[in-house]
């Protein structure tokens, strides 16, 4: 049965302001652990979950900045100790890698995550919780696929940071196959 537009509307506006309070809880959260700007912790924690050895051009579609943007967060990341780069035997490329304190904050920056995620939760009763999964699942997938679409499209200039870029895969059930991003599209068109 569908839902009234107006009780469609009403649930909307709750979602974007409780999407907008629990971002900015945990955005506050975690830059604060870094404190080097907004896209260092997402950076830091996207190296550790799988992008530990990318180059900066990897690292820039993922945090969805500018190629200079990011050379300038990894050179802050690496004045800091957290990052290195490391060149390819042929001496063209160049990887990005945590070093030892960048994968420790790294991984503090994703407990500080989860405990702030799991902070909005509080309140729920089980089921409460096991509904709500289901329907992000759900919602999650619909968001993936649309950016895809207007990836295929071309419909937006601005490149897209990645939905995963801030994520724990071992909590997304990833690699179990249970991450909703990761199978709604094929890997050539993961967001």
């Amino acid at each position: 049965m569908t839902q009234p537009l107006s009780s469609r509307r009403h649930t909307a506006n709750l979602l974007g302001a409780l999407s907008l309070a629990v971002a900015d809880r945990m955005n506050t959260a975690v830059e604060a652990i870094a404190a080097l700007g907004p896209s260092a912790p997402a950076a830091l924690a996207a190296m550790h979950e799988f992008q530990d050895g990318g180059s900066v051009t990897q690292l820039s579609s993922v945090l969805g900045l500018t190629h200079s943007g990011t050379v300038r967060l990894v050179d802050r990341l690496a004045a800091e100790g957290l990052v290195e780069r490391v060149g390819a035997e042929d001496g063209r490329a160049v990887s990005v890698v945590l070093t030892r304190r960048g994968r420790h904050m790294a991984a503090q920056i994703l407990r500080t995550r989860e405990t702030s995620l799991v902070s909005a939760l509080a309140e729920l009763s089980p089921d409460e919780v096991e509904n709500l999964a289901a329907a992000l699942d759900t919602m999650l997938t619909t968001v993936t696929l649309a950016r895809a679409e207007e990836r295929s499209a071309r419909t937006i200039d601005r490149p897209h940071p990645w939905l995963c870029r801030l994520c724990d895969f071992a909590a997304c059930g990833r690699s179990e196959g249970d991450c909703p991003v990761n199978n709604a599209v094929p890997s050539s068109n993961r967001s």
